[in-house]
C-alpha cells in the first residue's frame, strides 16, 4: 500500500522594493532555507533579484509544509544606492501550511527599515 500523498508548497517567490528610492531593489541575492524543529537551517533554494525586483521562484523542488526563511543579502545594494547600510541582511521567517501551492513574500525595505506581508 502507498503512502498517502503530502500537499507541496510549488513556488516560493518574492519582490524586494526599496522605498527611500521609489524603485525595485535589483541585484540582491536571496536564500531559502528550511528551518527544522533543532534550529538548524537548510538552504533549499535562491536566486538574485531582478531588473523589476523579483525572484519568480526561489525553489528549484516543491516544498513540504513547515517553517522557512527568507534572507536577503542587502549590505552591498544599501552601501551602492543610499551610501548607508543598517541593515546587512533582512531575514524574514515565515510558516507555510499545505494551503497553498504559491507563496509570494514581498518586503519593502529602505536603509533603515523595512516590512513585509503574504502577496497574492
Amino acid at each position: 500500500m502507498s503512502e498517502p500523498s503530502r500537499a507541496s508548497i510549488e513556488r516560493v517567490s518574492t519582490h524586494l522594493l526599496d522605498t527611500g528610492a521609489g524603485r525595485p531593489a535589483a541585484g540582491v541575492e536571496v536564500s531559502l532555507e528550511q528551518l527544522r524543529p533543532d534550529g538548524t537551517a537548510t538552504a533549499v533554494g535562491g536566486g538574485v533579484t531582478d531588473a523589476d525586483g523579483r525572484v519568480a521562484q526561489l525553489n528549484a523542488e516543491p516544498l513540504e509544509p513547515g517553517e522557512y526563511r527568507l534572507v536577503f543579502v542587502t549590505a552591498d545594494y544599501f552601501r551602492a544606492v543610499h551610501g548607508a547600510m543598517f541593515y546587512p541582511r533582512i531575514a524574514v521567517s515565515v510558516l507555510l501550511p499545505a494551503t497553498r501551492a504559491h507563496f509570494h513574500i514581498p518586503v519593502l525595505a529602505s536603509t533603515y527599515s523595512y516590512s513585509t506581508y503574504l502577496g497574492s
